[in-house]
């Protein structure tokens, strides 16, 4: 994978990720997604899941190193029925430990996370699917979210993929601007939780002209 040079000279590195690094994108995912319901479960919840996804053969994790540190990250998988399928089974149990009370009190918002990792119902896009993406506050406006998500596609290319996806809070207009950058387009608006209102974008890259990727 390739780097992009950032504002202050230095070159971040963007990489596949090992069960190393679960734990920093944990703490990136908690500090800097406030959107969705894994969040609310904390950090040590999501280094289980990261943890998972870095093994899964269906998942990818991609991490961005500037400095020798891991300052941002994009997950993916192509089957997430599968992805949440090996994380139930494999890593429930101890994932859970410690949050208990948080899912049961969040039953609902977990029950329309499974489902919609199912495949059931509204917001289901085509293809690989952009799970999560997040970068260290510092080393933002460096160019490290745009080399993350070139990475993610570059991924969906190797193994195969012709379409991918994402879902996104509608508010969330930094985001929605660099997925459309690289060549989503806006799919579908529903609602993934209850009151919140969220954006299916697709990756076309046939809308995005050679190479699958918008000028930037």
């Amino acid at each position: 994978m390739t780097g992009t040079r950032g504002q202050d000279g230095h070159k971040p590195t963007f990489r596949e990720a090992t069960e190393a690094d679960a734990a920093a994108a944990a703490r990136l995912h908690a500090d800097e997604i406030s959107e969705g319901f894994l969040s609310f479960l904390g950090p040590g919840f999501l280094t289980h899941l990261y943890r998972r996804i870095s093994l899964s053969p269906s998942s990818f994790l991609i991490v961005a190193e500037a400095d020798d540190h891991v300052v941002g990250f994009i997950a993916g998988s192509c089957d997430v029925t599968a992805l949440y399928r090996s994380f139930v089974w494999r890593d429930g149990i101890r994932a859970s430990l410690g949050v208990a009370r948080r899912l049961v009190l969040g039953w609902r918002r977990v029950l329309e996370t499974l489902r919609h990792g199912a495949g059931d119902g509204a917001g289901t896009g085509e293809g690989t699917e952009l799970l999560a993406i997040a970068v260290d506050p510092s080393h933002q406006g460096r160019g490290i979210g745009k080399g993350l998500v070139d990475s993610f596609l570059s991924e969906v290319d190797r193994t195969g993929g012709s379409t991918a996806y994402v879902i996104v809070a509608t508010g969330n207009s930094g985001a929605i601007d660099l997925y459309r950058r690289a060549g989503f387009v806006a799919a579908a608006e529903f609602e993934l939780h209850a009151g919140s209102r969220s954006l299916l974008l697709q990756w076309d890259p046939v809308a995005a002209g050679p190479g699958g990727r918008t000028p930037t």
